[in-house]
Order: C-alpha cells, then structure tokens, then sequence
C-alpha cells in the first residue's frame, strides 16, 4: 500500500494549485493524506482525481474538516493531525499518539519535513509542497505492505518538489 503525504499546500487564488511534480509523486498511490492547512476545496479535488484522499483541518483552513483522522493502514493504526499548538514539542506529539494508540503519527505545520521513531512510534511530518521551511519544498510516500510488522519496517521516502 502506497500512501501519499502532504501538508501545508497553503493554495490561494495567487499561490494557484499544486505543483504538477505532486501530481507526478503521488501518481501511485492508493491513499493520500493530506495533514492540514489545505485552504482550498480544489487541492483536494485534484487530489481525488489520483487517489481517495483522507485529510485534516489546519490552522489556515476553513473547510469542514475533522482536526483528527484516525485509519488503519494493514498492520497499522494512523493517526494525522495538523498539530498546530505542539508540532514541534515531542514530548507533546508523543502523548498525543498514545492516548490515540497510534502506531504511526502523520502531522503539518512546521513545514519542515521529518521522520522519526520514539517509543515505537513513527512520527512523520511530510514538509510543504508550496511553502517550505528551512528546507526544500516537499511530499513524502509511506509505504507499508504486509511483511511490516512493526514501524521500523515501513518505508518512508520524501520526494523534492
């Protein structure tokens, strides 16, 4: 199972739509999530045209979105969130993933790509397509079939925009 990653798209009538190098990564997927501060319906309407898109509120957004989406990726239970008040205080995020039983923990707001274990835990942040923080402009793909067992297993690869 492929799943596509994003946050903090940020699209405005003057930051246009999506980068066709997102259209390209995510080409394969079977499931993207997209992690908050969306801002526009047509991000995700060209989102859907690749795969079923599942995505969360952010601080920017006012789309009628649920701050916290919570699937089952084969072995795993995903939890995303915008993680607007504590993305960057672990001790925070880490709290937060347990009392959701997560074993995977997809989060925006940095902007800023990240991919970490901590308490088996894996934390992922895919960055920002448009709007990049310290870093380069980013998406990521979470990989996950059924010899995965635990999170150490799954693959995580960012991809520059």
């Amino acid at each position: 199972m492929k799943i596509g990653l994003i946050s903090d798209t940020h699209i405005t009538q003057k930051r246009g739509k999506l980068s066709q190098n997102v259209l390209k990564a995510f080409k394969d997927a079977d499931l993207i999530i997209h992690a908050g501060d969306i801002t526009q319906q047509k991000v995700l309407d060209e989102l859907q045209k690749i795969a079923p898109v599942i995505a969360v509120a952010g601080n920017n957004d006012k789309l009628k979105l649920n701050k916290t989406e919570i699937i089952e990726a084969l072995n795993f239970k995903v939890v995303i969130n915008h993680a607007t008040s504590y993305s960057n205080d672990f001790e925070k995020l880490k709290k937060f993933a347990s009392k959701n039983n997560a074993d995977i923990l997809i989060t925006g707001h940095t902007h800023t790509p990240h991919c970490e274990i901590i308490d088996d835990i894996l934390f992922i942040n895919p960055g920002s397509s448009n709007r990049p923080v310290k870093s380069d402009a980013s998406v990521a793909v979470l990989t996950i079939d059924e010899k995965h067992k635990s999170v150490s297993d799954v693959e995580v690869t960012f991809i520059r925009i």
